[in-house]
């Protein structure tokens, strides 16, 4: 079960020591960099660093349509107009997922499944997938699941409660209400289902934001730019004029320095900031020439004229914050009866193969 927006810290101040996800808490996790949901689903379901899919940000630009899309929507951020008949990110960034390799792996025979939220866009193919709208529909359809005669392994994308979150923070009442009905809903399952293992944990923590700052009101700042930033608001990815690259890095310190911390294009790539697989091609196309990323509880935004107003969020992910870094990871064992095929050596559990990598 992979939440979306819960941090490790979310986690601990929404709910008591003795329940079940705090109890059962085995290991601190990193999100990936930048720490936004594209870039850590695409992730979860492909097993590759950002730099290996290249999905980056929230919004990205792609030259073969000349135009910013929201990957999640593919609609252009700016007129809110679709930005083409496919989906810009589907045609050029096509995610292949692991469930092909999980159907043969070290277990024999295994039917994967994927159960989504409604609207939640991710790559189920070689999967059955489900559609659950609440988590007692969720918890409906993972017993099923598991009251086959298959050996089965079942993908949650459960993109909550992330805009709760964004709404009405990472500490509101909302927030904490939908952290407690997860964890029922695991503790539902733990106590229902045998011969299973689940494993929860997040694609990425949230942050309150203390203010949004408007970009197109540093002048001298946006004078500097190509084109409006992209990725999103605390992990911005900036196109800067080859001959203004020195004003842009003087203008972003003496603005921002407090909040963002700065980087280039080389220093990134250099760094593995984005990943320590191998560096796909397109990568250099994606990343601008800075990305700066949030340290504080501050946002950028850029507001094109012909964009509608909306208000802003009140927490939010993408930067470098131990809020956004750092996620709970869960594993709770069910009973084990005789039921549970082993296909190969009798000592054989759960807990033995699900970290084993593919060499």
């Amino acid at each position: 079960i992979v939440l979306c927006g819960v941090g490790e810290n979310m986690l601990r101040n929404s709910l008591r020591p003795s329940d079940l996800l705090i109890k059962k808490m085995t290991e601190q996790l990193t999100s990936v960099c930048p720490s936004y949901p594209a870039a850590a689903e695409a992730s979860a379901v492909s097993g590759l660093y950002p730099n290996e899919h290249c999905r980056l940000g929230q919004t990205m630009f792609f030259k073969e349509f000349c135009r910013t899309a929201e990957l999640s929507s593919n609609f252009d951020p700016y007129s809110g107009q679709p930005v083409s008949v496919v989906n810009a990110a589907d045609f050029i960034l096509p995610v292949e997922n692991i469930f092909g390799e999980i159907a043969n792996s070290i277990l024999g025979s295994v039917q994967p499944f994927s159960i989504a939220m409604p609207g939640t866009k991710i790559a189920e193919n070689k999967s059955f997938h489900k559609v659950a709208d609440t988590p007692a529909r969720m918890f409906e359809l993972i017993k099923k699941i598991s009251e086959t005669d298959q050996n089965t392994f079942t993908y949650v994308q459960w993109n909550a409660p992330r805009d709760a979150a964004a709404a009405f923070g990472c500490e509101s009442d909302e927030v904490k209400k939908i952290i407690r009905d997860i964890n029922d809903t695991v503790q539902g399952l733990s106590k229902s289902m045998t011969d299973s293992l689940i494993i929860v944990t997040s694609t990425h923590g949230m942050t309150d934001i203390s203010s949004e700052i408007m970009l197109n009101l540093k002048y001298d700042l946006c004078d500097c730019l190509l084109m409006p930033p992209v990725f999103g608001g605390r992990a911005v990815n900036f196109y800067v004029k080859s001959e203004c690259r020195t004003d842009f890095e003087r203008i972003f310190a003496r603005e921002f320095s407090e909040d963002f911390h700065l980087m280039s294009k080389s220093d990134i790539l250099r760094r593995e900031l984005f990943g320590v697989g191998k560096t796909a091609r397109r990568i250099y196309d994606f990343v601008g020439d800075y990305c700066a990323f949030a340290m504080g509880d501050k946002s950028l935004t850029f507001r094109a004229l012909n964009q509608k107003h909306r208000s802003p969020d009140k927490a939010g992910f993408g930067g470098i914050t131990s809020d956004e870094m750092c996620l709970p990871l869960c594993i709770v064992s069910t009973k084990q009866t005789s039921r549970w095929k082993r296909p190969f050596a009798e000592n054989i559990t759960p807990d033995s193969v699900i970290f084993k990598r593919k060499e």
